[in-house]
């Protein structure tokens, strides 16, 4: 059996636990269908065959030092499940290591000379990070596994948009990442579980861990890079996201998620940051719309158009702070998506003349994004740099008098 909790620390991250929620309140449909016995029924006996069909079986009495280090790493995951390693025929493409999920059982197929290349303490690493996808899958009932096959049925569909693409990348990523932690649970150390993850990779027959951290420091030390791999981290990712977890625990998922999220673009949105890009864009018009005098038919209507349900009302402070704590974070083009969103507001009413201009300028400037949308508005607003100077001079005097004849 497994228990319903992981082994100590290892935990779902955050991005993971995000994605299991959205899933479950926003595509109920689908997670009831790929949560029904059904599904897992059918999944599992094809699962069983088609690992009869391809590989070896290494049973017990044959490999007894090998189901030695097995039990080993279960013991130190916290595992009580029935365990068979397969070897995969010979062919090309190095080594590498699987495991074939069946809920209740645990199958590890090996690929390539595996068992004659690791030494104990990397076959440890290995089988520990195998073993730790199957944690992941039994807990909170299954459901970090329905995600992930939610999300591979929704990014393989023809309709799929890049968000669905992305979404199921990350989830990739990050379940990597969690298999990684349960690897150092099982080795007992960052030093074998990069090693393993070295050899698997190079092929190479000796490897060291720590000349490939200081590898992986030449790199962060040149900017921030991002994984950019479709379904596992790049190795030095991988590596130095193990060292951080060894020495900091939790305290380090916030440069894993820079890591592997990289700063939000516009066009590489996942699923939750869809979302939170959405909410913060409510946050924004009712911001904007806060002071009575620019809550006219127009704009409301405007602003309904893309929130049907849409409710004038003043503006909290928290909310403005989210949305500009968030930009701070982000690229480009995000920044410019949130300039453009102000100036559709701006540009909406024509009867008041210099003040909606004015409310939009304030607003940016409250949001750091005063220059852009300076040169924003110039550029579709048809300004010279003389109205746009006299405009941004005066502009919080303009928002202040009108706010306050209306309070009078």
């Amino acid at each position: 059996m497994i228990a319903e909790v992981a082994a100590p620390r290892l935990t779902p991250l955050a991005y993971q636990r995000a994605i299991v929620e959205y899933l479950r309140s926003e595509e109920p449909g689908i997670w009831e269908w790929f949560s029904s016995n059904r599904f897992r029924e059918k999944h599992a006996e094809q699962v069983r065959l088609d690992i009869l069909k391809s590989t070896y079986r290494l049973e017990r009495e044959g490999y007894a030092e090998l189901y030695s280090i097995a039990d080993e790493v279960e013991a130190a995951l916290g595992l009580e499940i029935p365990l068979t390693v397969y070897q995969a025929p010979a062919a090309e493409g190095g080594m590498n290591a699987f495991l074939a999920w069946i809920p209740g059982e645990a199958h590890v197929v090996l690929k390539g000379p595996v068992l004659s290349s690791l030494r104990p303490g990397e076959l440890r690493a290995l089988l520990g990070h195998e073993l730790s996808h199957a944690i992941l899958y039994a807990l909170d009932g299954g459901a970090f596994l329905v995600a992930g096959q939610v999300l591979e049925a929704m990014a393989g569909d023809a309709g799929a948009d890049a968000s669905h693409v992305e979404s199921a990348r990350l989830y990739d990523l990050y379940t990597e990442v969690f298999a990684d932690r349960g690897s150092l649970l099982a080795s007992g150390n960052a030093a074998d579980s990069i090693a393993a993850l070295l050899k698997v990779e190079t092929g190479l027959a000796e490897v060291s861990a720590e000349s490939y951290l200081r590898q992986a420091d030449e790199i962060f030390a040149q900017g921030s890079p991002r994984a950019e791999q479709l379904t596992h981290p790049e190795a030095y990712i991988r590596a130095r996201a193990l060292s951080l977890w060894e020495s900091k625990d939790e305290e380090a998922d916030p440069e894993v998620a820079r890591m592997l999220e990289g700063k939000p673009a516009l066009g590489a949105l996942d699923l939750t940051a869809r979302r939170n890009v959405e909410e913060l864009t409510r946050d924004l018009v009712s911001a904007y719309l806060g002071p009575a005098p620019f809550r006219t038919e127009s704009v409301v209507g405007h602003a309904r158009r893309f929130f049907p349900d849409f409710s004038p009302s003043a503006r909290s402070q928290g909310d403005l702070d989210r949305l500009r704590g968030f930009l701070e974070t982000c690229d480009g083009s995000i920044r410019d998506y949130f300039c453009y969103v102000v100036l559709d507001l701006v540009a909406v009413e024509r009867e008041l003349e210099d003040m909606p201009l004015a409310r939009g300028l304030v607003l940016a400037a409250e949001l750091g994004l005063e220059e852009r949308f300076s040169e924003v508005a110039a550029k579709e607003l048809g300004l010279s740099k003389k109205a746009l100077a006299a405009a941004r001079a005066g502009a919080a005097g303009l928002v202040a008098r009108v706010v306050a004849e209306a309070s009078a």
